[in-house]
């Protein structure tokens, strides 16, 4: 399986979502998607699908009473039909997202198409006339997908992401659905371990069965692999006195939307000098998580205005984070099966620079920049 994997149906029925759901996809955009691993918060973290059993499922008391903040306003709940207040909510909150952010609601559901291909719901909570927090989740046959949650800042303290998430679960039931699937879960960090506060979930293992052993799922997680080759590649490099930078691409799944080849798929990469005879080229070493093979590559750095534009404060760090998308040229790029035998190549590559250009380590300044 690899790392990241996108679907654009032009149809779905909800018996197909559910069997998408089942296998650990999600709802993007006006697609779905599954992905192992995301670059988020500094870190490479492991994704963890989770799911909730509406058969078994019971409110705790904590629970109920913050439903019962519910009884001075008005709840409605039906089809999808995307308001200007719904907007003006979605304009405070995506304040909070992290990683990309789509610039109004109706992109985000999809992306500036008008075609709709999941069947949706909407959630919203009226205080006094004023709509407070709204949510939107998709149905399939039996089960449900929680898509996205708005509020007011103003209600903040009322937990108004996990209200209209409870509210989500408590129609789902009375729907007679049987899974509620609110995303996932990042074990490397906190970001969205307040899910975990709605019930007990099950988790999706690498065989695509769900449990409840969570430590079971996290056990086989790609990401130590990953940054462990990482950390070997960079005691070479920092071996052999090459300079470099390192960083997350957090723009790695874009390659798994193209063909092989076409983007960089490499959630770590290291910036070396410059070392293609290409000015407009930048040298790259990482480990290939797919082929299992440490690569020396010359991508071509390509500003795109959409996604530098809407991306979040934390996107915006280049001392974290690569900013450019890399277009990868599979003909200029060399594959190693140690770190060592990529820092020795890098090591002549700079030698013969030196000898041909007369410098001894082409600045980083350029591939910073």
């Amino acid at each position: 399986m690899e790392l990241v994997e996108f679907y654009k149906p032009r149809r779905l029925s909800p018996a197909r979502l559910d069997r998408y759901l089942a296998g650990g996809w999600f709802r993007s955009s006006n697609g779905l998607f599954r992905n192992q691993l995301l670059c988020l918060d500094g870190k490479l973290c492991t994704v963890v699908n989770i799911r909730l059993d509406l058969r078994t499922h019971q409110f705790r008391a904590s629970q109920r009473k913050l439903l019962n903040r519910l009884s001075n306003c008005r709840v409605e709940i039906g089809p999808l039909d995307i308001c200007d207040d719904m907007e003006h909510l979605y304009e405070h909150t995506k304040l909070r997202f992290k990683g990309f952010v789509f610039p109004n609601l109706h992109s985000f559901l999809y992306d500036f198409m008008d075609r709709a291909i999941f069947d949706s719901y909407q959630v919203r909570v009226y205080k006094n006339e004023n709509l407070i927090a709204a949510s939107i989740f998709d149905c399939g046959e039996k089960g449900i997908m929680s898509v996205l949650g708005l509020y007011h800042p103003a209600y903040k303290s009322w937990s108004p992401g996990i209200l209209t998430m409870l509210l989500e679960i408590q129609w789902g039931m009375e729907q007679g659905f049987h899974y509620y699937y609110p995303g996932y879960v990042l074990d490397e960090s906190d970001s969205f371990d307040y899910k975990q506060r709605l019930g007990r979930f099950q988790f999706l293992n690498k065989n695509h069965r769900w449990t409840y052993h969570y430590d079971e799922v996290v056990a086989s997680s790609r990401v130590p692999n990953i940054v462990g080759k990482s950390d070997t590649l960079q005691a070479e490099l920092e071996a052999k006195g090459i300079p470099h930078k390192r960083l997350f691409y957090k723009l790695f799944s874009l390659g798994y939307a193209y063909p092989e080849g076409t983007f960089l798929r490499h959630p770590l990469i290291f910036i070396l000098p410059e070392l293609s005879e290409n000015p407009f080229k930048v040298s790259i070493a990482s480990f290939n998580p797919e082929s299992g093979l440490f690569q020396l590559s010359h991508p071509l750095p390509v500003q795109d205005e959409f996604l530098s534009q809407h991306q979040s404060k934390e996107f915006q760090d280049t001392e974290t984070y690569y900013d450019l998308v890399l277009q990868e040229n599979q003909e200029d790029t060399q594959s190693f099966t140690s770190a060592r035998a990529l820092a020795n190549e890098v090591t002549k590559k700079l030698q013969r620079m030196h000898e041909q250009h007369g410098y001894r380590h082409i600045s980083l300044i350029k591939t910073m920049s």
